[in-house]
């Protein structure tokens, strides 16, 4: 019996999309890294060597999260459990309901994914959702295109709402998988932080490529550039989650 492409998790009311399991290239090998990088005409930056090597992975099948969790869904969350605010909560620049809810630690992801009965991907869930299995740079495919995603090009200066980028979607449907905001998950840094990825409207082509890998003190307060979606197993998801008709 086929799994259905697209859930909604009954906690959070939310969309999940599937990601399926197998095997998948995970990383970038180091001629091809520098070839991209010199392409962008972006300077080296020491981070980019922690994308490498490229290897195979293999992922059990599970869903994430279509879009990134939003103001409007963590309201929800503090409503239901007393969860203080996150940074930039009052903040009208910030805070608008289907923007994507910044200011928030590792801390306050994961009480989040708890109460929604789910939990934050792996990095090798994440990057299997942002490029699928013909190893994409972006999301879209391997040239890069300002006008579908919200990175430093597209200078908005801010972040913006999910899911306003439809032709910059991923192989599997999640949307923002490059750029708005960096993505928590629950990865390793280089042995002392949280992995996070996707880059940011701050952040330039370079940064919001499938591959690239930053980290962050998971007891950081929060900033404007840190989001998070979460992601569901797949024996959860037969319980929590209703296939989309």
């Amino acid at each position: 019996m086929s799994l259905p492409h697209t859930i909604i998790t009954v906690r959070d009311h939310v969309e999940a999309v599937l990601v399926p399991a197998g095997d998948f290239h995970y990383g970038i090998d180091e001629a091809r890294g520098a070839e991209i990088i010199e392409r962008l005409k972006e300077q080296p930056d020491p981070i980019f060597n922690t994308e490498k090597p490229r290897t195979i992975v293999t992922i059990k099948d599970c869903y994430i999260d279509r879009h990134l969790v939003t103001n409007r869904q963590y309201a929800d969350f503090m409503t239901a459990t007393g969860h203080a605010a996150p940074l930039f909560w009052n903040d009208q620049r910030w805070n608008k309901p289907d923007f994507p809810v910044v200011g928030i630690s590792y801390r306050n992801a994961e009480a989040y994914s708890r109460w929604a009965g789910k939990r934050l991907p792996t990095e090798e869930e994440w990057e299997r959702a942002a490029r699928g299995t013909d190893e994409r740079i972006w999301p879209w495919g391997n040239e890069f295109d300002h006008r579908r995603c919200n990175s430093k090009e597209w200078n908005a200066g801010c972040t913006t709402e999910v899911g306003k980028f439809p032709d910059g979607i991923s192989p599997v449907g999640a949307s923002d998988m490059a750029g708005n905001v960096w993505q928590l998950t629950s990865g390793e840094w280089e042995g002392f932080g949280k992995a996070i990825r996707g880059g940011s409207y701050r952040n330039g082509a370079a940064y919001c490529r499938t591959t690239c890998r930053w980290g962050i003190d998971p007891d950081i307060k929060g900033s404007t550039w840190l989001g998070f979606r979460c992601a569901m197993d797949l024996a959860k998801a037969r319980i929590y989650g209703r296939a989309k008709l």
